[in-house]
């Protein structure tokens, strides 16, 4: 099962383990995810509407799916819709974790994976972020990925539930379904030369989403102990202005402009994020496959090829409303 698997990641797990000829249910409320993402795949692909937060409803997909292994990719995950949403970001980050937690112990399940994220170590200031970085969240969904993040860690010592955590860092790519940075950037530089960014220094660690699916499965497969962390990026960080700059030359965009608009600044920001990834190549074998070049020019194809939009975005008389 893989829990959010109509959503960014999720989907692309889910492609890449019917690639690897897995039975696979994808399990999605669809409040960030889409059918589409799971249109026209072929294996053995069962598509269950259903939300986490239903104990009794997971439960009997898990138990009518004989459900052995669990990837959790659910998660509200656009840090500026947390200032709105506080409570929204805690019952889809902890209390549907508890529930797959719960419902994963009662029915066997072998092996669960967490999706944790970066933002649980805040502002670290040392040049590459590993597992034992000290846990400093800075915004609200930040703990509340936190607080589920030690959830499954107290749940593997006091329930013996085999999960795992892998806090992965920026993703990006196809299908993306907030307006993070790279969507964002290549959404405004379609309509103009002009782009209205905040923190253009801050520097992120960015996995193409394809590579990202990879690491998930092959942690899911690895031979760890119950209630580890493991950090999933690249290794490399990019600054934003940097990424501007290349995506338009990609997109066939000279001149750019990049203006400040104070409204995209984060309440607390975080300077820098890097992964190292030396505990992920240790137990996996696993690197990165997509360059940043390749990945970028393979998420504009598809921007293009896709209406030139994402599913964030609708115009209305000419106006974008944001979703």
């Amino acid at each position: 099962m893989v829990a959010g698997g109509a959503g960014f990641i999720g989907s692309a797990v889910v492609r890449q383990l019917l690639a690897q000829d897995e039975t696979v249910v994808s399990f999605d409320n669809y409040l960030h995810g889409s059918p589409d993402n799971l249109k026209n795949l072929s294996g053995r692909l069962e598509v269950v509407f259903g939300d986490a937060l239903d104990e009794i409803l997971l439960s009997e997909c898990i138990l009518k799916h004989n459900v052995r292994y669990l990837i959790d990719c659910i998660g509200d995950t656009f840090v500026p819709t947390a200032y709105l949403a506080p409570r929204r970001f805690l019952d889809i980050n902890l209390y549907a974790t508890l529930n797959i937690l719960r419902t994963a112990a009662l029915h066997k399940v072998s092996r669960i994976l967490y999706v944790s994220s970066t933002e649980v170590y805040g502002r670290n200031y040392g040049d590459r972020l590993d597992e034992t970085a000290p846990l400093a969240p800075v915004n609200t969904y930040a703990v509340s990925k936190l607080a589920a993040d030690r959830l499954c860690y107290t749940f593997s010592v006091e329930h013996a539930v085999p999960v795992v955590i892998a806090r992965i860092f920026n993703c990006y790519g196809p299908r993306e379904s907030q307006p993070y940075i790279i969507p964002e950037i290549i959404h405004q530089l379609y309509r103009s030369n002009t782009l209205l960014l905040g923190n253009v220094r801050a520097e992120r660690d960015f996995t193409y989403v394809d590579d990202m699916a990879r690491a998930l499965i092959a942690l899911l497969r690895a031979p760890i102990d119950p209630g580890e962390v493991v950090n999933v990026g690249s290794d490399t960080s990019y600054r934003i202005d940097w990424l501007a700059e290349k995506i338009a030359t990609i997109m066939g965009k000279s001149r750019i402009k990049l203006k400040l608009d104070p409204k995209r600044l984060r309440r607390m920001d975080i300077d820098r994020f890097r992964c190292n990834t030396e505990k992920l190549t240790r137990l996996t074998g696993w690197h990165p496959e997509i360059s940043i070049d390749d990945g970028l020019s393979r998420t504009v194809k598809w921007f293009h090829d896709n209406g030139n939009r994402w599913s964030w975005d609708a115009f209305v008389d000419g106006t974008l409303v944001y979703r």
